[in-house]
């Protein structure tokens, strides 16, 4: 995610010169690779909802876009990513702090 999330957000901004589709794609990805480290570090109890925050800001951000565009390149892709991501992060964070 974090490898997506950082190229959607070079993406927006090498179509369209958007700095702030740069910060977000690279600030949303360092929390997806943040919560990625921290799992990978036998802390799934942090890594998991940091990874679910990071999915919820990527489906908040992205999801009206689409819903404004239509365009399927990023912001449907985007969409579909976080909402996914956020299934699965919640039903871990879910399992680590239930």
């Amino acid at each position: 995610m974090a490898a997506l999330v950082a190229a959607g957000g070079a993406s927006g901004y090498a179509q369209t010169g958007s700095v702030p589709s740069m910060v977000a794609g690279l600030g949303i990805g360092m929390l997806f690779s943040a919560g990625g480290w921290q799992i990978n570090s036998g802390r799934p109890d942090v890594g998991h909802p940091l990874s679910l925050a990071a999915s919820l800001a990527l489906l908040g951000a992205m999801a009206p876009r689409f819903a404004k565009t239509r365009k399927v390149w990023p912001a449907g892709v985007m969409s579909l990513a976080g909402a996914l991501s956020a299934v699965y992060q919640g039903m871990k964070t879910r399992e680590w702090l239930g």
